[in-house]
């Protein structure tokens, strides 16, 4: 793991940790516990996730199953059924939005937006849909977004389908849409970590 504590005068404090892969349930638990703490400094984690589904609140139809492989796995967060595998980007914010620019019900179109803008630096065309929260390529999902605030802090987050398993992925419908699932890889060469990079440097500027 390794951790990068960002703070310079008269912006407000960041540590953004790169865990690599760990196993969900446990990140969950671990976020939680962070969010109840009341964090003053925000946290951003990049990790990736052994295959798992998770549900999100608006999931009605169907039920939590750790049996199943991969896992079907309740949280949370906002949204339906999306899926986790490695070969995502997943970035998760712990924000303190007493201390952030923008409003909390902005939380969601100001992370994407944010990725929007790094990834139109890239020439990648695509849309974002605010109605069913993500970023799209030609009516396909490359992104997904499922946030949750309690007691003024965020948790959850992003997760950007880089080169993952999609035949999984598109065995659901993703967030619960008559949509299917792609990888960023199948659109433009690019670099993950200079990716990463880059969308790290947005995220920064917005949230300080």
């Amino acid at each position: 793991m390794v951790s990068s504590r960002i703070c310079k005068p008269g912006e407000n404090k960041l540590i953004i940790e790169h865990k690599g892969l760990v196993n969900y349930q446990e990140c969950r638990d671990e976020m939680i516990a962070l969010v109840k703490s009341s964090p003053k400094i925000h946290h951003i984690w990049v990790v990736e996730h052994p295959p798992v589904f998770t549900i999100g609140i608006s999931e009605k139809n169907i039920e939590e199953d750790l049996s199943k492989n991969p896992p079907v796995i309740k949280t949370d967060r906002g949204g339906k059924i999306t899926f986790h595998a490695p070969g995502q980007i997943i970035i998760y914010f712990i924000l303190n939005l007493k201390e952030v620019s923008f409003k909390p019900t902005s939380l969601t179109s100001t992370i994407l937006n944010s990725t929007s803008d790094t990834l139109w630096s890239f020439g990648l065309e695509h849309q974002i849909n605010l109605e069913d929260p993500g970023i799209y390529i030609n009516n396909k999902k490359l992104a997904s977004i499922g946030m949750r605030i309690k007691n003024h802090v965020s948790y959850h987050g992003l997760s950007i389908n880089f080169e993952t398993d999609l035949k999984t992925f598109n065995s659901i419908n993703p967030c619960g849409l008559d949509v299917k699932a792609c990888n960023l890889i199948d659109y433009i060469d690019i670099d993950k970590q200079e990716l990463l990079k880059k969308l790290l440097q947005g995220f920064k500027k917005v949230i300080n």
